[in-house]
């Protein structure tokens, strides 16, 4: 479980980096990344999903998406392929016990299932910037 905790900053810092894209075009119509807001004890983010600046009823959705199975850590083009399922499909989330901005944060574990494995990341081209971001609301970015 080492592995786990010393490339856990690296794995968040891939996951943002990879998801920012998704602030401008949707992940999954209609879903567009409103932020990705990295678990600071575990080895999982929070992804934060809006319906988007055209939609006439704006609807929230947190899912809490592991960056670990087993032992095994998840590439960013993983977490990300694992999102655009949700336009593939009907999913059924459960509560996942966490709480994010006064709102429920669902489980999303399975978006994930059956997705191809991959090795730790090595030390060296480690991604810059934030372990996650988060807009509280529209142009009012927090980075973490």
């Amino acid at each position: 479980m080492r592995h786990t905790v010393d490339a856990l900053p690296r794995l968040q810092r891939a996951v943002a980096a990879a998801l920012w894209h998704y602030t401008t075009a949707p992940i999954a119509k209609p879903y567009y990344v409103r932020g990705c807001i990295p678990d600071p004890d575990e080895p999982r983010v929070t992804v934060a999903l809006w319906t988007g600046p055209a939609a006439r009823e704006k609807q929230n959705l947190f899912l809490s998406i592991p960056l670990v199975s087993g032992d095994t850590p998840l590439s960013a083009a993983q977490i990300t392929s694992g999102l655009l399922r949700l336009g593939r499909g009907t999913h059924i989330f459960g509560f996942s016990g966490h709480w994010f901005d006064g709102k429920p944060v669902l489980n999303g574990s399975s978006l994930i299932e059956g997705v191809a494995r991959t090795s730790w990341p090595e030390d060296s081209g480690a991604p810059k910037g934030p372990r996650g971001f988060y807009f509280e609301r529209p142009g009012q970015l927090k980075e973490y």
